[in-house]
């Protein structure tokens, strides 16, 4: 009796130990678990176990960190699977550096913010080629014309994005109105999971990154499953002065960057001088209209 009792509740803590390695990285709209015959909504830092059953809304995303296997997967629209089914059936061939995984994970869970020590801050952990690298790719790409006159085509990887109207969710060609309020549709057609930011750049040249970077420099709330479309609702724009045609540039790479640090980078660039890259970046331009 005792040694089954001791059985037993060594079997708990196993699966206790287990279900504590796998946890929400990031929900983008709506994603939900099932619990007691009930779908209740996930978010970030909840644990998950391999016999959960997960669902993930139209137009969202669910990420997920396994913290054992030093994994992330990033999970689009479905009707219901387990998430031992939905790893084994990733196809995303995508691997992220351990160190990365590690800062990701402490980032999870520092007392419910996102900020975390300085010495993992930002990019402090890694330093800032990747965004030297992407900046530098980016001026390659575009040949000397200005930053968001670049050819769509030269992207290295499908992706794409449109404006919709905050309130009606109607699609924004070509003008929008003074102080409107929009959110940004991505589409990633690629196979590969993509971090996004779109830069905006005003008539005046001024530079504004669209999207929120948290303090941790995870990105996790805006990476983008492979072959699926994704509204960032959470995070509306709104356009502001000076009216007058905005350059938006949508850039993306299989691992996260601070927009802030690529900025930087342009700013002080002489375009003639710098020395190209073949860093894979996907790019998307797009302009508007902001009139009064």
């Amino acid at each position: 009796m005792k040694k089954s009792f001791l059985i037993a509740l060594l079997s708990m803590l196993v699966s206790l130990v287990c279900a504590q390695d796998i946890y929400v990285y990031s929900v983008i709209g709506k994603a939900e678990k099932q619990a007691n015959g009930k779908w209740v909504a996930l978010q970030k830092r909840d644990p998950l176990q391999l016999t959960d059953m997960i669902r993930v809304d139209n137009n969202s995303a669910l990420s997920f960190i396994d913290r054992k296997a030093e994994k992330i997967y990033s999970i689009s629209q479905n009707n219901g699977q387990k998430v031992s089914e939905l790893i084994a059936n990733y196809k995303s061939k995508q691997s992220y550096a351990s160190n990365f995984v590690s800062h990701a994970s402490k980032s999870l869970f520092n007392g419910g913010s996102d900020r975390i020590s300085h010495e993992a801050a930002g990019c402090t952990y890694r330093g800032d080629i990747i965004e030297n690298d992407i900046a530098k790719a980016i001026l390659a790409k575009h040949n000397g014309s200005p930053l968001g006159s670049m050819n769509n085509a030269k992207t290295d990887y499908a992706i794409s994005f449109s404006i919709l109207d905050r309130r009606t969710k109607a699609e924004l060609e070509g003008v929008v109105a003074l102080d409107s309020q929009a959110v940004f549709r991505i589409k990633n057609s690629s196979d590969t999971p993509l971090y996004v930011n779109i830069l905006d750049i005003n008539k005046n040249g001024e530079k504004y990154d669209c999207l929120p970077i948290d303090d941790a420099t995870t990105m996790s709330h805006l990476l983008i499953p492979g072959n699926c479309t994704i509204d960032l609702t959470t995070y509306p724009v709104e356009f502001s002065e000076p009216v007058g045609i905005d350059n938006l540039i949508l850039i993306a790479t299989e691992v996260p960057y601070d927009l802030r640090q690529v900025m930087k980078y342009f700013d002080k660039a002489d375009a003639s001088k710098v020395q190209s890259s073949n860093y894979p970046v996907g790019v998307y331009c797009k302009k508007i209209e902001v009139k009064q």
